[in-house]
């Protein structure tokens, strides 16, 4: 179930965001460029960015590339895609994920999910 959220009139962020929690895989390379890939789960989604739980985060301010997978009936092997730059990384005192992530960018595009 996707729930709005409420906003606040100090809110600065333009875009709208929805409370989500669904399976994502993400991407990045690191200063080598050997590619590191993870899967956390999305704490809330817009149009234009996501927060994420994971348990490896990627680095502030590296490029990502995200793959919202989604399971609904007639979207199965189908998953958002976009790529976005990594804006906070929070570190967690949860035992289940180790850390958080903000990132933003491009629109997030419909596509084959690679990893479904």
């Amino acid at each position: 179930m996707v729930k709005q959220r409420v906003e606040s009139s100090l809110e600065r962020r333009r875009a709208v965001r929805y409370e989500l929690n669904i399976a994502v895989a993400f991407f990045w390379e690191d200063a080598e460029g050997s590619r590191i890939q993870s899967e956390g789960v999305t704490r809330d989604i817009s149009d234009v960015g996501v927060y994420v739980f994971a348990y490896k985060c990627p680095p502030l301010k590296g490029k990502v590339r995200i793959e919202v997978l989604l399971a609904q009936p007639g979207f199965a092997g189908t998953a958002l895609k976009g790529s976005m730059q990594v804006l906070r990384v929070d570190r967690s005192t949860e035992a289940r994920v180790a850390c958080g992530f903000a990132i933003a960018g491009t629109t997030l595009s419909l596509g084959d999910a690679a990893h479904a």
